[in-house]
Parts: C-alpha cells; sequence; structure tokens
C-alpha cells in the first residue's frame, strides 16, 4: 500500500489552507476556543506496521488536523485518529469526540480495487471522502451547529465542498468516492433497512456528488453530462443548488474563522 500513501500525502499536501476559503470578515465571540484538532495513529497489527509507518512519516493526520486549526476555533479536541475497529469503517465517536479510521477500510478497499483501472485513486478518494464526511459529524457535534434535514446528507455537502475547493487534485478525490458508491450500488437492491437508513441510498450520493461536481464548473467535465451521468434535469438545477449549499456551510462556519494572523498550537501542542 506504498502508493497509497504517496497519493494520501500528495492530495493532502497539495491543498491550500482552509482558511483561504472561508468568508472573509472578523471573528464572532464563540465562548471558549481553547480545543484543538489533535492527530493521534493507533497501534497496527503487524500486517499494518508499515503502512502506519508511512502515514506517520508523511504526516497524513498532522497536515490535516494543521490545516483545520489555522481554519478554525473549536472549544474542545477533537482527535483524528487511525484505530483497528474490526471492520472496514470509518466513524465519529460523540462521547469521546474521536472521528476514526479504520486500518481495516483501507485493507478492505485496497483489495477491492486492487484490479481496478484507477484503483488506487479510488481508493484515496474514498478515504479522504470518509474522513471529511465524519469531520463534519464532529463539527456539528462540537460547535453544535444548526442542521435542517437528515445530518448524514448535509456532512456529505460538507465532504464534497471541501474537497472541490482544492481544485483539480480535489475533483479527484471526489470522483474517487463516486466510484465507490457506484461499485456499492451495485452489490444488490436495497431492502427496506436501506430504506429506512439515516444515510441516503449509494446512488443517490452518486448522482449528488456528480451534480456538485459538475456545479463547480460545468465546462470542465461535459462529459458528465454526455456520458449520462447526470440526467438533464438534475443538470439544469445543479449550479444554483452547489451555490445555495457552499453559502450556507459558509454562513454556519464563518463565526469559528481563525483570523489569519494568530499562531494556534500545531496538531501535537506544540507552538509554531
Amino acid at each position: 500500500m506504498s502508493r497509497i500513501i504517496l497519493l494520501f500525502a500528495a492530495a493532502i499536501l497539495a491543498a491550500p489552507a482552509c482558511r483561504s476559503h472561508l468568508p472573509a470578515g472578523v471573528l464572532i465571540g464563540t465562548g471558549d476556543e481553547s480545543g484543538r484538532f489533535v492527530a493521534h495513529y493507533g497501534v497496527a497489527s503487524p500486517v499494518f506496521q508499515d503502512f502506519r509507518s508511512g502515514l506517520v512519516a508523511n504526516r497524513f493526520l498532522d497536515t490535516i488536523a494543521m490545516r483545520l486549526n489555522d481554519s478554525l476555533r473549536i472549544p474542545r479536541d477533537i482527535v483524528l485518529e487511525t484505530a483497528h475497529c474490526g471492520e472496514p469503517n470509518a466513524k465519529y465517536d460523540y462521547g469521546r469526540r474521536r472521528v476514526t479510521l479504520c486500518y481495516e477500510l483501507f485493507q478492505s478497499l485496497s483489495d477491492r480495487f486492487a484490479n481496478t483501472n484507477g484503483g488506487q485513486y479510488l481508493v484515496t478518494g474514498t478515504v479522504v471522502f470518509a474522513l471529511m464526511h465524519e469531520l463534519g459529524h464532529a463539527l456539528v457535534d462540537v460547535l453544535e451547529l444548526p442542521i435542517t434535514g437528515k445530518e448524514e446528507d448535509a456532512v456529505d455537502q460538507l465532504a464534497t465542498i471541501l474537497l472541490l475547493q482544492q481544485g483539480t487534485p480535489g475533483d479527484s478525490l471526489a470522483f474517487g468516492a463516486v466510484g465507490w458508491f457506484v461499485t456499492k450500488a451495485r452489490m444488490g437492491i436495497p431492502d427496506d433497512l436501506a430504506f429506512a437508513d439515516d444515510h441516503g441510498l449509494d446512488r443517490q450520493r452518486v448522482y449528488n456528488i456528480i451534480c456538485w461536481i459538475y456545479a463547480r464548473d460545468p465546462e470542465r467535465y461535459p462529459e458528465i453530462v454526455t456520458d449520462g451521468w447526470l440526467p438533464e434535469h438534475r443538470r439544469d438545477r445543479c449550479p444554483s443548488e452547489f451555490r445555495r449549499l457552499a453559502d450556507s456551510w459558509r454562513r454556519i462556519l464563518a463565526p469559528y474563522r481563525r483570523l489569519a494572523a494568530e499562531a494556534p498550537p500545531d496538531s501535537r501542542g506544540n507552538a509554531q
């Protein structure tokens, strides 16, 4: 998985700091602002030890935490970690305020796409999207953000917006996530449990993310429409839909924007 580690590092290091995409203006007071985003690499089994070492060496989580600390004020720490979970998953623990990428998720995706053309990009896109999605849950929780509708839909929006703000590298990651949801959608017909779940159906998530990718720059990926990935009736609504979503998230996060002149501690608590 060494190639995948390099893709993770490139995806994160190539991205500009989130601060540049937050709205300008004076920070609104948010009370206790002593929290930090903290990187933590959980102990790995021998099978994953080299992979964990690669993540640490490339400062995968540290870089994400640093950029978030440069961008946002939070009242309590949020931990970004890798760990064993006993299943391929990514999750947010509300009680412990921990966003976890499971080592089993890396393995499951790597195995599934091992013989797929562009499989490493599918793995990278899916993992980074999952991390941004769970980060969305963490921000909703810790900042007590107002959300109408299903929270799962809202953090899908935020995850996609955060990726697309990074330009071409972010587009590639978002397309990677689309590939994963397409794969899942083809695994079988949804049952009643799937319809009752708080997550959207995989096919719905495919169309949503494709809609937002297209809307950011309709002339950049015309094949999204010409190749039949996005029905025309949805295409016409995508630009206004994406503008509304992006503006809503800018407004929601605006009170927690960190001023550029401030120098918070890094992800391990060291002064910068």
